[in-house]
């Protein structure tokens, strides 16, 4: 058979098949979406047994309402001493929709991890519609693909922490701005204070949104379109409930000195981003790993060498979004550069998968053989191949992507959501230290050099229902251990690889107090 009849034959089958599966599209989507929640239902009903510092806060605060009465505007957490256990934190919609369930069926821990895994279907929901608003069907496909099988979304999505609820907020008033911007309508500049308003108050972290907004604006409409009655007002009513919760929950902070790291951690850039480059090297490893997986920037880059996708109105609005949550990445840069803070990166999500899924579509179309291709001898076999290499090079790339995705799903989702070897010390803890009793627990460092530093771990004080302290690292001393022992502490919690940060430190408190228990890492001592 003649070779150029044959290569031609050869890319009619596959454009007659993926050209019939194509235009099931509503099968496509469900399809997309079961894959979804497939990925995202993994670990769902793991106990609270981590580490993780914001899920065991999290859950503290939804028993304390609980138990407490149900005071929506007195949020509690154990590490507080003797005091009220009020904290600063981010409006505590979500961990009261915890103890609303804990109410009706019963304290069951992995009702957060339920309630975060709705919340992450939701935003896919609304971001197909979001994709399918701004894009061609082949193309919200794509789009949509990729979000569904964003590495970082499968581990936030069954997490205990509010992460998911803001996402959520944060992609519906994405979605209702830009058919305000397109339409003008009262009912979508409504919902966008509606669902700005909420996703800062669930993150102040979502502020980003507003740099997107007005890219958005002066892109469309002009920068004087900024100044405009209704655009101030849009700003002001969706940003004032947060500055009103905010206000209010820092007094906590000024009477208690409790926070969730609003007040006792400083995220900001400072002089020393420009001199030390661990912060760009720290904030580019997240995004490589948890959201581009490494492959993501080659499928971009071969979209701008080869197509014209620069040229494209579509790729506007997920460019704006880039530069809007790396501007953010980089005020935040404290924060949003260290390991830890893993989940400050999902808001790269949306404007990268849109990038992804464009790029793909634009190099499919240009260098997949068309319908319109005849299978002659003057075909242009040097220019086939040329396409067959970069279509194979792109597919390669793609299934990179998804390898890595689901190679980070059951790797990093194992480590974020996996069971303490502190945790197997539970029963030998409670059986030694008396309800009611006072702890002392090791905590983390207190400060980065001259900033601030959450050091507050709360993870034992939830595993043991006990209230206490925290003693962060840089304060471990005898004097500074008898000080909180004045305060009402009677046990104190030793995690060993903190206590070698202090020289000497380990072996002093060996000698000055009586070890009750040792075993996985930790020493319970008797004040």
């Amino acid at each position: 058979m003649d070779p150029k009849r044959w290569i031609c034959n050869l890319w009619f089958k596959i454009i007659f098949i993926l050209t019939f599966y194509m235009k099931s599209l509503r099968i496509v989507w469900i399809l997309i979406f079961i894959i979804g929640l497939g990925v995202r239902s993994t670990e769902l009903f793991h106990p609270i047994d981590t580490t993780e510092w914001r899920e065991s806060d999290v859950s503290s605060i939804a028993r304390n309402y609980c138990r407490n009465g149900m005071d929506f505007f007195h949020p509690q957490i154990d590490w507080g001493g003797k005091g009220t256990g009020y904290t600063e934190s981010e409006f505590p919609l979500y961990p009261y929709l915890i103890a609303l369930s804990y109410k009706l069926f019963g304290l069951w821990e992995p009702t957060g991890r339920i309630i975060s895994f709705l919340f992450s279907l939701g935003t896919m929901i609304i971001f197909f519609r979001l994709s399918r608003y701004l894009f061609i069907p082949r193309t919200a496909i794509a789009v949509s693909s990729f979000f569904t099988l964003s590495p970082l979304l499968m581990v936030t999505s069954s997490t205990i922490q509010s992460e998911s609820m803001m996402f959520f907020f944060y992609i519906c008033a994405a979605y209702s701005f830009i058919h305000w911007v397109d339409s003008k309508s009262n009912e979508y500049y409504l919902s966008t204070f509606i669902f700005t308003g909420l996703a800062l108050l669930c993150k102040i972290t979502a502020i980003n949104i507003g740099i997107l907004f007005a890219l958005i604006i002066i892109i469309n409409k002009g920068w004087k379109f900024l100044l405009k009655p209704k655009v101030i007002l849009l700003g002001i009513v969706s940003v004032l409930p947060s500055v009103i919760w905010y206000t209010y929950s820092h007094t906590f902070y000024t009477r208690y000195g409790n926070s969730l790291g609003l007040s006792n951690q400083y995220p900001w850039i400072g002089w020393d981003f420009f001199t030390n480059p661990l912060f760009i090297r720290g904030i580019t490893k997240q995004e490589l790993f948890n959201i581009w997986t490494f492959s993501g920037p080659f499928i971009v880059l071969m979209a701008l060498l080869f197509t014209k996708i620069i040229k494209r109105e579509s790729i506007i609005f997920p460019v704006c979004w880039l530069v809007a949550v790396s501007i953010f990445y980089f005020i935040a840069a404290r924060t949003t550069s260290s390991t830890s803070a893993y989940y400050y990166h999902i808001f790269s999500i949306p404007s990268v998968s849109m990038l992804l899924g464009i790029s793909v579509i634009e190099i499919f179309d240009k260098y997949f053989p068309s319908m319109k291709l005849r299978c002659k001898p003057s075909v242009d076999i040097p220019n086939i191949l040329k396409s067959m290499a970069i279509i194979f090079i792109l597919f390669l790339l793609v299934s990179f992507y998804v390898a890595s995705s689901f190679k980070y799903l059951i790797i990093s989702k194992h480590s974020v959501i996996k069971t303490s070897d502190f945790y197997a010390c539970k029963n030998n803890l409670l059986g030694i230290i008396p309800q009611g009793s006072m702890i002392l627990v090791t905590g983390g460092i207190c400060s980065n050099g001259k900033y601030l530093n959450a050091y507050n771990a709360s993870y034992f004080f939830y595993w043991l229902d006990r209230k206490g302290y925290n003693i962060c690292i840089d304060d471990q001393s005898e004097e500074n251990v008898l000080g909180f022992k004045e305060k009402g502490a009677e046990y104190f919690i030793a995690e060993i690889h903190a206590m070698r940060q202090k020289q000497g430190f380990e072996e002093l408190m060996r000698k000055r107090f009586k070890t009750l228990f040792e075993g996985n890492g930790i020493i319970l001592f008797k004040l």
